[in-house]
C-alpha cells in the first residue's frame, strides 16, 4: 500500500484536489507579513550596502584626484624654482674670463631640468621650453665663436662688442619671457591643491 505525506493526511485534504493558483489561500496572514518584511529587510540591506559603496568609490575618486592635482603643484613648483635658477646661467657665462669656464657652462643643467619637468607633466609648457633651451644654446655658441681668452675682458664684455650681439641675445631674452609668462599664465592650473 502506498503512504501518503502525512501532513496532507492529517489535514485531510488530498494533494491532487487542491489547484496550483489555490495554493496561495492556504498560506497564513502571518507567513504573508513575514515575507513581506523580509523582502524590505533584504531590500534595505541591500540599499544600504550600495549606498556606503557608491560613497566609497566617489570618495576614492576624489582623493586620487587630490593627490593627483597636489603632485602637479609640487612638480609645477619645482619647475619654476629651476626656471628661475636658470637665468643665472647667463651671468655665469658672460662672467667668463677662460675657455675652460666657458666649456663647463655648456649647458645650463636647470633649463634641462624645467624642460624635463615639462615634458613629463606639462606637455603645454614643453614646446616653450625647449626653444628657451636652444636659445640658450644659440647665445652660448656665439659667446664661444667670439671669445679670445688673450683679452682681458670677461666673455660677455667681448661678445657685446660685436654687431652681431644684439640677435642672439634678443632672441634669449624673447623666449625666456615666453616661456615665463606661460608659466604665469598656467599657474592658475596646476597650482590649485
Amino acid at each position: 500500500m502506498k503512504t501518503h505525506n502525512k501532513a496532507l493526511h492529517l489535514t485531510a485534504i488530498p494533494l491532487r484536489s487542491i489547484a496550483a493558483g489555490e495554493l496561495h489561500r492556504y498560506a497564513s496572514k502571518n507567513m504573508k507579513q513575514e515575507i513581506l518584511i523580509a523582502i524590505v529587510a533584504a531590500s534595505s540591506a541591500l540599499c544600504g550596502v550600495i549606498i556606503s559603496q557608491t560613497i566609497s568609490l566617489l570618495q576614492s575618486f576624489l582623493n586620487k584626484k587630490h593627490e593627483k592635482q597636489k603632485l602637479l603643484r609640487q612638480k609645477y613648483e619645482e619647475m619654476m624654482f629651476h626656471f628661475s635658477s636658470s637665468l643665472q646661467w647667463i651671468q655665469q657665462v658672460n662672467m667668463c674670463r677662460a675657455q675652460q669656464e666657458i666649456f663647463a657652462l655648456a649647458q645650463c643643467p636647470e633649463t634641462r631640468k624645467a624642460l624635463s619637468l615639462c615634458l613629463l607633466y606639462f606637455p603645454d609648457l614643453s614646446g616653450p621650453a625647449n626653444d628657451y633651451l636652444l636659445a640658450q644654446l644659440s647665445y652660448y655658441e656665439f659667446i664661444i665663436k667670439n671669445f679670445n681668452e688673450n683679452i682681458p675682458v670677461t666673455a660677455g664684455g667681448q661678445a657685446f662688442n660685436k654687431p652681431e650681439y644684439k640677435t642672439p641675445t634678443d632672441n634669449l631674452f624673447a623666449k625666456k619671457n615666453h616661456f615665463e609668462n606661460l608659466i604665469i599664465s598656467t599657474a592658475k592650473k596646476y597650482t590649485k591643491a
